[in-house]
């Protein structure tokens, strides 16, 4: 019985270890203009729906980064008619933030206009949907722009905030990002949440704001392997 646990216990720590180091436990945060921010690179999500859709650009062979990319990105590899989702969670908190309407703010480059959807737990829904939701223009709309170049997209709708304003909660939020026409035209760098809702970020702003990283909690890890492996 002994052995039979130690043996247990030692598999979940291999899986552990295996499984891809994907998750927002390194980020940044910073009090710019009226408010808090908070900022994590676009490929530290935590779970995707598949990895054949959101991929990450060069650790994934999907696409080269362009020139100026903060490390790696994320870019959309789905055909015609193929819809995905990819997940993070955040916890405002760690920037001093509190409950209430913040802007969500993408580095991003996207030529064409390639736009896709946002959906936040608790301004959305109040559970994480496996299918994908009724989705509404211009509520749920994000970086329906032409950029050419990396840029902060505070706008989700040609100038507008489509669905880029949100009411997040205390502590841990969710935001999904749902395939919309996003393509490999679409690289996604630095995502940025702002209680002040003016703000408007820039590369020096993210390159001065404070480096944070998740403490670790042993039983948290196991749960959150055992659901990305669930995933795989």
């Amino acid at each position: 019985m002994k052995f039979q646990l130690v043996l247990g216990l030692t598999l979940c720590f291999m899986l552990m270890y295996a499984a891809p180091g994907f998750a927002v436990e390194e980020f940044r945060v910073s009090k710019n203009g009226k408010g808090e921010q908070i900022w994590f690179e676009a490929e530290a999500f935590d779970e995707r729906d598949s990895e054949d859709i959101y991929k990450l650009g060069k650790g994934e062979n999907a696409v080269d980064p362009a020139d100026g990319a903060y490390g790696d990105i994320i870019t959309n590899t789905a055909g015609a008619g193929q819809k995905g989702w990819i997940l993070y969670r955040f916890d405002i908190s760690r920037a001093g933030g509190k409950a209430g309407d913040w802007r969500f703010i993408g580095r991003a480059i996207n030529p064409s206009n390639h736009s896709d959807w946002l959906w936040v737990l608790g301004d959305d829904g109040d559970k994480i949907p496996e299918d994908e939701p009724a989705f509404v223009r211009p509520d749920h709309i994000i970086f329906e722009e032409n950029i050419p170049e990396w840029a902060w997209m505070r706008t989700g709708d040609f100038g507008s905030d489509g669905g880029t304003v949100n009411k997040l909660q205390d502590g841990e939020n969710v935001m999904m990002i749902w395939t919309r026409q996003s393509s490999l035209q679409v690289q996604y760098d630095v995502f940025c949440w702002s209680s002040d809702l003016d703000y408007e970020p820039t590369d020096e702003d993210y390159d001065k704001a404070e480096e944070k990283t998740l403490p670790v909690h042993p039983e948290g890890l196991l749960t959150t392997t055992w659901s990305r492996l669930k995933r795989r």
